[in-house]
C-alpha cells in the first residue's frame, strides 16, 4: 500500500507535493539566469531536495521545472529567451547527470529501450529526461531524432530494443508519426515490439494511436519508465515459462508457476 501511494505521488508530478514547492520556485528562478553554472544547478539538486529520496526524483523534479517552464510561457510569465536558457541548462544537467548513473550502473545485461521522435519533432527534452530516467534504473538507452530517424541507424536500434518510448508533441507531424510506426512494426514484425507513447500531440490523438495499436499512452516521464518496467517483467516472465514448460500467472502476490 505504501509503494502505491508513493507511486501515485510520482505520478502526479512533485509539482503538486507540498515538500518541493518552495525547491521548484527557487530552481525556477535559477535555470533562467544566464550566466548560471552547471555546478551550482547541480550542488542544488544534490543538497536542497528532501533528503532520503531515491536518485530519480531528481529526474522528475527536473520535468516538473520542465512543466513549470512550460506554462510559465503559456500565461506569458516569461519569454522565449527565458525558455531558451532555461531548457539549455536543463539538457546540459540531464547530460551530467547521464554521465553519473551510467557510471555507477554498468550492466552489459541490461534491458534496452529506444527512445525515439517522428521525424521533424523539435520538442524533445522530455524524451531525454526520459533517457536519463532509464539510466538511473539501470537501464541502456538510445535516443535518436532528426536525420537519425532514416537508414540503418534507426533499423539497428530497432533490432535490439526491448521496447519502444516515443515522444511526439508536434500534431503536424501525424503523417510522420504513422511512418515511424509502420517502419517499427516491418522492422521487428514478430514478437511484436511494445510500443509507449507520450506527448502533446498523442494526448490529443488517442483514437489514432489505438488504431495502429500502440501498447500504451502515457502523460509523464515517470508513468512511462513504470509501463516499460512492467512490459519486460511480463516478457521476462513468458520467456521463462516458455523455456520451462511451465504457465506463469501474475497476480497481486507475486507469481505463481503453474505445472502442466
Amino acid at each position: 500500500m505504501t509503494a502505491e501511494r508513493l507511486a501515485s505521488r510520482f505520478d502526479l508530478g512533485l509539482e503538486h507535493d507540498s515538500r518541493y514547492g518552495t525547491a521548484l520556485e527557487r530552481f525556477c528562478d535559477l535555470v533562467v539566469r544566464p550566466g548560471i553554472g552547471r555546478s551550482a544547478l547541480l550542488d542544488f539538486l544534490r543538497d536542497e531536495l528532501p533528503a532520503g529520496e531515491p536518485d530519480f526524483v531528481k529526474i522528475l523534479f527536473l520535468e516538473a521545472i520542465a512543466r513549470q517552464l512550460g506554462r510559465n510561457w503559456s500565461g506569458d510569465d516569461c519569454g522565449f529567451i527565458d525558455v531558451t536558457i532555461g531548457t539549455a541548462h536543463l539538457q546540459q544537467v540531464i547530460k551530467l547527470l547521464s554521465f553519473e548513473f551510467t557510471a555507477m550502473q554498468s550492466n552489459a545485461n541490461a534491458p534496452f529501450v529506444a527512445l525515439l521522435t517522428p521525424l521533424g519533432e523539435q520538442h524533445t527534452l522530455m524524451l531525454h529526461l526520459l533517457g536519463l530516467l532509464f539510466d538511473s534504473l539501470g537501464w541502456s538507452s538510445h535516443i535518436l531524432d532528426g536525420k537519425d530517424m532514416k537508414g540503418a541507424q534507426l533499423r539497428a536500434v530497432v533490432e535490439q530494443a526491448d521496447m519502444i518510448c516515443i515522444g511526439w508533441s508536434n500534431q503536424r507531424l501525424k503523417g510522420e508519426f504513422h511512418d515511424l510506426v509502420a517502419t517499427i512494426r516491418s522492422q521487428r514484425p514478430e514478437p511484436r515490439l511494445p510500443i509507449v507513447v507520450g506527448g502533446a500531440a498523442a494526448l490529443d490523438s488517442i483514437d489514432f494511436l489505438v488504431s495502429l495499436g500502440i501498447d500504451c499512452i502515457c502523460d509523464s516521464v515517470y508513468s512511462a519508465s513504470r509501463i516499460c518496467e512492467r512490459f519486460y517483467e511480463l516478457e521476462t516472465i513468458s520467456q521463462q515459462a516458455k523455456g520451462s514448460a511451465r504457465r506463469a500467472a501474475v497476480n497481486a502476490g507475486g507469481i505463481d508457476w503453474l505445472t502442466p
